[in-house]
């Protein structure tokens, strides 16, 4: 008897510790193999067999598996149609994932599909923006609870049906256990919406990012959308032309339109009436030139025309010895010093030269000037520059600039531009117009100097291209909607991702700015936002110098943050994130695993033997590394079963099983048909939560047909009765290895396996009682 006492200590100090998670559940199950070892229970070599045991090979190489599904993105192909439930409510999603995973338990494998499933369900947790605790569990569930609906989908059936072959017994059909499992899942379902949701876990939602984004970037709060009138002047131009960055700082990452959602839109994306523009940023920003609350159009006054008679052009060319050479347009202080303004920049071969501001002036450069008559003559007199044409008072036409237009805007009270100067109010450059005339108390200042400052009431006379203007007013009728964490769940997918990268200590970016370094041209890719010392920027990230610890948000196609990952300058943190889908790679993966279970369900080899087989196809063939492959693996669950499955073992050596067993179905037998179902429901689904159910059913089997043969009840009403009750492991997370494969994601405990699943095995039971001797009578 001291066995039994020694075996029963240590399974109550292991559920102990499994209830009250003061431990690891995998330090306990190997707590578990050193008592069970030290005890005498097990030999040394059993004691560690675990480590070698098939099922324990078979989960290791599933988790291979379902990264090679992964990486190759056959798991979000398979996964893609529950995609399309990703806005319905919880209760809608939970039953779709379980009768989706019931259904593909009836023809692959439970552990394959929740393998398949588990990238699948995350994907759907974080677009609907629910913790993925709520409906990892459920799927797992489902997957059990349709296992058994053929008699070769699970062990247990295989198993029942072989033992009535061996007792010479009719045995059952492949279909015979279609009908009970059905009842079961429907049955299943009805408890999870009915009662089983409110005990689930309520976890942690998503947000966007695993890894702590959305805790330092709060990238939820700062989504928007924008909805694009049909009379808008953005309509037909991309969304380079749009200015949204520049002009408004907000940096475009997704476009709804005709139902379908464009994440990460190229620069060059051509806007359509309709579009919803999703964007991300600062809606204080977006409301400076929102409507007219901060600067009123107004038609042309006579202000306007003595403005332009004022104004003349005329070209220059920069001569030798002039103070202006190798300066570039800021540092040369034209506008600031001199009041004059360069409408274009010609080099000395005569190219136009787009991007004036970052070039430093040659001899032999000519330049297209705006200014007053008086200021034009005197640089010219002091050498500045040499005229090539005569001083006009008309306005020149010149191939080098399209034809300029003329716009009026009155600041009214309470305008955020005013107490702002005009560098501040980032007309020039947010839009590429310049302020070229300044109407106060009557008195019109043309070309006023960029820290002038604007005060309530001004009239700015501003000048740009007519496409320009457009745009400008085009953004004025923009309305920004309030922000939604919801879309943010929506940003990623198996090809465009986010995360967070930081310059590596060997960078030399230090101090340049993300225009320096023509970040989005060289990369593809977008920066919301720069984390440094604690602060978040969203605003202005164009222009600001780098420095060393900065850690930069970057959203866009994973192929190229796989780019950025390679670059000695930058270090990404989620190298996860940043790992583009080999998709060429799919029809191989898909290959494999389709050879993997057609080889372990026609019996060619054994399952474990058929996934480290599959393992290393998927390695060789280029699905995923090595590196991958160790990273897929759950070390943890690995631990877990190999330190639990001894105890099964010495339940068995020291005969508690059959014992109770045998000591139950007596105490009932005299009380008729289904009270011994109950019976021997209750003790095999006891036995299944520890015991691996392909043993348990060769442990009940003698005892069964036993007992239907001294108790005069058909064989096949128990026997259906005990591979029922063995896939009904549903309590415990040691009892099914779907179960293990989806604590880790899910954040469960041992609890959250016993709040759900002993309410749902005694409802699974009552059905079974209840049916069982209509399907089979006894």
């Amino acid at each position: 008897m001291l066995p039994l006492f020694i075996l029963l200590f240590i399974v109550l100090a292991a559920l102990v510790l499994f209830i009250g998670g003061w431990l690891p559940a995998d330090v306990v199950g190997i707590m578990v193999l050193a008592g069970l070892a030290l005890s005498g229970l097990v030999s040394p070599e059993q004691a560690v067999a675990g480590f070698s045991s098939p099922a324990v090979i078979t989960v290791l190489a599933m988790f291979i598996l379902s990264a090679g599904l992964t990486r190759t993105g056959v798991a979000y192909r398979i996964g893609q149609p529950l995609l399309l439930f990703a806005r319905q409510g919880e209760t809608v999603l939970v039953v779709i994932l379980m009768a989706a995973s019931s259904i593909l338990s009836a023809l692959i494998n439970t552990t394959t599909v929740a393998v398949i499933l588990l990238p699948a369900t995350m994907d759907l947790a974080r677009r609907s923006g629910l913790p993925p605790a709520r409906l990892l569990m459920p799927m797992a569930l489902g997957c059990l609870l349709g296992g058994p609906f053929t008699g070769i989908s699970t062990p247990p059936n295989i198993l029942a049906t072989d033992a009535l072959r061996t007792a010479g017994l009719t045995t059952f059909e492949i279909f015979d256990f279609t009908p009970i499992t059905g009842a079961l899942v429907l049955s299943g379902i009805v408890f999870m919406v009915v009662l089983g949701m409110r005990l689930l876990p309520r976890g942690i939602a998503q947000g966007v990012h695993k890894n702590g984004i959305e805790t330092s970037y709060e990238v939820g709060t700062h989504i928007f959308t924008i909805e694009l009138p049909p009379t808008s002047p953005l309509v037909g131009r991309n969304l380079a032309e749009s200015r949204l960055g520049s002009a408004l700082y907000l940096t475009v990452v997704g476009l709804h339109r005709g139902g379908e959602l464009i994440l990460s839109p190229r620069t060059q994306e051509t806007l359509h009436a309709g579009d919803i523009i999703i964007v991300h940023g600062q809606a204080d920003q977006a409301s400076r030139f929102h409507g007219s609350r901060h600067l009123q159009v107004e038609p042309a006054g006579p202000e306007t025309g003595e403005i332009t008679r004022r104004l003349i052009t005329a070209t220059v060319r920069i001569g030798k010895g002039s103070p202006l050479l190798a300066r570039t347009l800021v540092e040369s202080g034209l506008r600031r010093d001199h009041r004059v303004h360069v409408l274009a920049l010609n080099s000395p071969t005569g190219e136009c030269l787009g991007d004036i501001r970052q070039h430093r002036f040659e001899e032999g450069d000519r330049l297209i000037l705006q200014g007053e008559h008086e200021i034009l003559e005197s640089l010219t007199d002091k050498g500045l520059f040499e005229p090539e044409t005569q001083l006009a008072q008309d306005r020149d036409e010149t191939r080098a600039c399209e034809l300029l237009s003329l716009c009026s805007l009155r600041v009214p009270e309470g305008s955020v531009l005013a107490g702002r100067n005009l560098v501040e109010s980032r007309l020039g450059n947010a839009f590429g117009l310049t302020v070229v005339g300044l109407v106060r108390d009557s008195n019109v200042t043309c070309l006023p100097a960029p820290e002038e400052t604007v005060q309530a009431g001004d009239l700015l006379v501003i000048q740009g291209l007519v496409r320009d203007i457009e745009i400008f007013k085009g953004l004025q009728e923009l309305a920004i909607s309030e922000h939604s964490s919801r879309l943010a769940a929506e940003l990623e997918s198996q090809q465009v991702g986010m995360t967070e990268v930081l310059l590596s200590p060997r960078t030399t970016l230090a101090g340049k700015t993300l225009n320096d370094l023509l970040f989005r041209d060289h990369y593809g890719l977008s920066v919301l936002a720069v984390l440094r010392k604690g602060q978040t920027a969203r605003a202005g990230l164009q222009d600001m110098p780098l420095q060393f610890g900065d850690a930069l948000l970057v959203y866009g196609p994973r192929q190229n943050l796989e780019a950025v990952a390679r670059d000695d300058d930058f270090l990404v943190l989620d190298q996860a994130a940043a790992q583009a889908p080999r998709l060429h790679k799919a029809p191989l993966a898909a290959i494999i695993m389709v050879a993997v279970l057609l080889s372990a369900i026609l019996g060619f080899v054994p399952i474990a033997i058929a996934a480290l087989t599959g393992v290393a196809a998927m390695v060789v063939g280029g699905c995923l590394t090595m590196e991958e492959a160790y990273r897929a693996i759950e070390w943890k669950v690995i631990f877990l079963i190999a330190g639990m499955l001894p105890l099964g073992l010495a339940i068995e050596n020291t005969g508690a099983a059959q014992m109770g067993a045998e000591a139950l179905i007596g105490m009932v037998g005299d009380l008729g048909p289904r009270w011994v179902v109950a019976a021997l429901f209750g003790v095999t689904v006891l036995g299944t939560q520890v015991i691996p159910t392909a043993a348990l059913v060769v442990l009940m089997a003698p005892v069964t047909l036993g007992a239907a043969s001294q108790l005069g009840i058909s064989p096949q009403l128990l026997m259906m009765t005990v591979a029922m009750a063995a896939s009904a492991s549903f309590a415990s997370p040691l009892s099914h290895p779907a179960h293990l494969l989806v604590m880790g994601p899910g954040g469960y405990r041992f609890m959250d396996y016993v709040k759900v699943g002993v309410p749902l095995t005694v409802v699974v039971m009552a059905v079974s009682v209840w049916l069982l001797p209509i399907l089979w009578p006894a």
